[in-house]
């Protein structure tokens, strides 16, 4: 007899759902050297279990370095590396299809996953789950069973790339020589997604629609080529000395890709091919991108009785992928740099330089932005439609320039025992591509514009020490700590914010003029002298324009330090690395409270009663009371419903976006490594040079944060338009590794 399930929480709770990843790093190197030749292959075997149920990662690295002096004055060198690498069950990152999506915002915590995984296992790989649609339809309703995605609906790609160059030196005399070098960058790439038979209907495919089942797979080739030639010099003029630059580089890319995908679902189960599609698939999506830059650039560098040193540039970019007549950019840069230790001879001083630069660099510009296309979309019976695009492309496009401005100080001193980098800079890049909001009424949603400056300044400082240093023991210490504060300075005419983003859960990633680069906006609470007021109903009285400044993904300040301790053989190190401010917004809290997955929303109340007891006038009443103050002033007294009831306080329903913006600053242990370099006197009947056994960890402790639940760290990704957003991240991962070295 079928047995109901108690209403507490599971036995195996979704952390279980998590496998230990395990990686097998296997390498070989073999090099030999004489007056006139040398070389040096390389092997590398990686094989990687992932986080997740069927997840494997593959990979093979072989490379070679071969350099050969024909005579005293030509030289050649060849370096070859060739990569293979397959991968199965990437985790999908965002909202939609993600099984972390599920687990940190709407799983019901009685749930037991090892028996969502024996159900799968039982029933030969069916979509059996706890989500059904009604007691007479046991079909999903919103979520697969975890196990069924993750092994039916799982995706692969493989690459294989080339890197490869072969250089010339030649001395034409004693003070002048010519390099040349051809060098190749190309893979090409190939991955698949698979969505089977009774899973829920979600978006898939070209045209994004609801599909239950269906296949989708993309193709890449990528190649670039660069030829350099290099002409260096160098003269003596006694105190004197002059070093001299001219060459040029041509860089030419192609990019290839297709894009293919079933509609309607498969039409026999288990056969992923565009040809197995219900429907008539979609029209490929297909680009050929061909791109190239052409660059000549000079330098000179006058020094002083290495003293003092001029140096200037000057480059000449031309950029096909800008309009013809108007494509080139000429950048300079003029730096100088004294090395004052030479003038203040102290015994206690070993080096001592200070510099001053400044320096304009070219950025160029997004290739196939100039001149419209259109799409194929799917015909009206025998009549082919296309489509135009709905960003607007740019054929006046300008290219992009940065110009720096910056003054450093390099010291070393005590015998070298303690050493520091320090700089300051102050960058301003303008013309800026972005796409600016167009009315819908022109029949586009965007345009490709040259539309603002931006403005980074800040300081970066480096210090390296020795504070014990004996014949057997040693301590290193090496500190990095950095602090950069950028504004969007001005934007296209009549725009005085940029759209850059808009995410789920109704906020948005924006430049905005007198703003930093990278404001969150989105609804907050309504103030009264800084207080957030209550409602009658106990509940935050919300405003709900979406224009609030509510957050700054950009950090105060970044820094890490480094301890090492060497004794005899042995070493041991550790490495903390900090950050401070950036403010980071949680969708999975925005979600999770609402539905009562989170701690809090179990808690008890001022009164030492469950919150999610009923409100009563008694001592017994649950409910809570929020903190803030009424619309006259006095502080909020009204209780207002737990998550026990619909319409409850917590999370989306009841709260601006303003309240799951939490600081990202985080200090963590990022790296212990233990090492012990065996005696040569007990490896020399080994025929060995050398063994080494070292120990090391990773990412093992997050000493504090104040996102809850979730790691600063693993937001969605790691560009501009996904930066200070949290959703559906894998949890962290400690990583704990041996290495044995051989040398022979």
């Amino acid at each position: 007899m079928d047995k109901k399930t108690p209403w507490k929480a599971a036995a195996n709770g979704p952390i279980t759902f998590f496998e230990t990843p395990v990686s097998l790093n296997n390498s070989i190197s073999i090099e030999d050297a004489d007056d006139k030749s040398s070389f040096l292959i390389n092997f590398s075997n990686l094989n990687q279990t992932g986080l997740m149920p069927n997840s494997q990662l593959k990979k093979n690295n072989f490379s070679a370095k071969f350099t050969h002096k024909f005579n005293e004055k030509l030289t050649a060198s060849v370096f070859a590396s060739y990569v293979t690498q397959n991968t199965i069950g990437r985790n999908s990152t965002g909202y939609n299809d993600n099984i972390l999506s599920n687990f940190r915002q709407w799983w019901p915590v009685n749930v037991d996953i090892k028996e969502l995984e024996q159900v799968y296992n039982a029933s030969g790989g069916q979509n059996v789950t706890w989500n059904i649609k009604s007691p007479t339809d046991l079909t999903p309703a919103y979520w697969d069973n975890p196990y069924f995605q993750r092994n039916k609906n799982y995706e692969s790609d493989e690459r294989d790339r080339f890197i490869g160059y072969l250089n010339l030196d030649y001395k034409i005399n004693n003070w002048l020589s010519a390099q040349t070098r051809i060098s190749n960058d190309s893979y090409s790439e190939f991955q698949e997604e698979r969505r089977t038979q009774g899973s829920v209907a979600a978006e898939f495919g070209i045209n994004r629609l609801d599909e239950s089942s269906g296949y989708q797979r993309f193709n890449k080739t990528y190649r670039e080529n660069n030829y350099d030639l290099i002409f260096n010099a160098y003269k003596d003029y006694g105190k004197f000395d002059v070093r001299a630059l001219a060459g040029g580089t041509i860089k030419r890319t192609k990019v290839a890709t297709i894009l293919a995908s079933t509609q309607g679902g498969l039409l026999l189960p288990g056969i992923y091919s565009i040809q197995n599609s219900v429907g008539t698939p979609p029209p490929a999506v297909e680009s050929d991108i061909k791109d190239g830059v052409n660059s000549y650039y000079g330098q000179l560098t006058l020094g002083y009785n290495k003293l003092a040193y001029l140096e200037g540039t000057i480059r000449r970019d031309a950029f096909a992928a800008l309009p013809a007549g108007d494509n080139v950019l000429t950048t300079k840069s003029i730096s100088g740099s004294v090395i004052f230790s030479e003038l203040a001879k102290a015994s206690w001083l070993n080096y001592g330089k200070v510099r001053i630069a400044y320096a304009e660099s070219p950025l160029g510009s997004p290739t196939q932005s100039l001149i419209d296309t259109y799409t194929r979309v799917d015909p009206f019976g025998t009549q082919q439609l296309y489509s135009v695009n709905s960003i607007k492309n740019n054929p006046f496009l300008q290219p992009v320039k940065t110009d720096t401005k910056e003054v450093g100080l390099e010291m070393s001193v005590l015998n070298r025992r303690l050493n520091f980098d320090f700089s300051m800079y102050k960058s301003l890049t303008v013309d800026q591509i972005f796409n600016a909001p167009y009315s819908t009424s022109t029949g586009v949603n965007s345009g490709i514009v040259n539309a603002g400056s931006v403005e980074n300044k800040g300081f970066e400082l480096q210090v390296t020490g020795t504070p014990i240093k004996t014949q057997k023991f040693s301590w290193d210490i090496t500190l990095n700590w950095s602090s950069n504060r950028n504004e969007v300075v001005s934007l296209v005419s009549g725009v005085d914010n940029l759209q850059l983003g808009s995410f789920q859960g109704g906020v948005t990633l924006n430049a905005q003029v007198g703003q930093p680069y990278g404001v969150i906006k989105g609804s907050d609470f309504t103030y009264l002298n800084g207080q957030r007021i209550v409602g009658a109903n106990g509940r935050y009285v919300l405003n709900n324009n979406s224009n609030n400044v509510i957050g700054n993904i950009n950090p105060d300040w970044i820094g890490g330090i480094k301890n090492k301790f060497t004794y005899k053989d042995f070493s041991f190190s550790f490495l903390i690395d900090m950050q401070k401010g950036g403010d980071i917004f949680s969708l999975d809290r925005s979600y999770g409270l609402a539905t009562g997955l989170y701690a809090e929303t179990a808690a008890n109340n001022d009164l030492g009663n469950p919150i999610r007891n009923p409100i009563t006038t008694g001592a017994d009443s649950g409910g809570i009371i929020l903190p803030g103050v009424q619309a006259d002033g006095t502080p909020n007294t009204v209780r207002a419903p737990g998550p026990e009831y619909y319409g409850n306080s917590f999370g989306y329903r009841r709260q601006p976006n303003r309240a799951f913006i939490y600081d990202a600053s985080y200090i963590k242990l990022r790296e212990v490594a233990i090492s012990y370099e065996f005696p040569k006197k007990w490896i020399g009947k080994m025929s060995l040079d050398g063994l080494k056994l070292s120990i090391v960890g990773t990412n093992l402790w997050i000493i504090e944060k104040h996102l809850p639940d979730a790691d600063p760290e693993s937001g969605l990704g790691s560009g501009n338009l996904s930066a200070g957003y949290s959703v559906g991240s894998l949890p962290s991962t400690r990583n704990i590794g041996c290495n044995l070295t051989f040398k022979f």
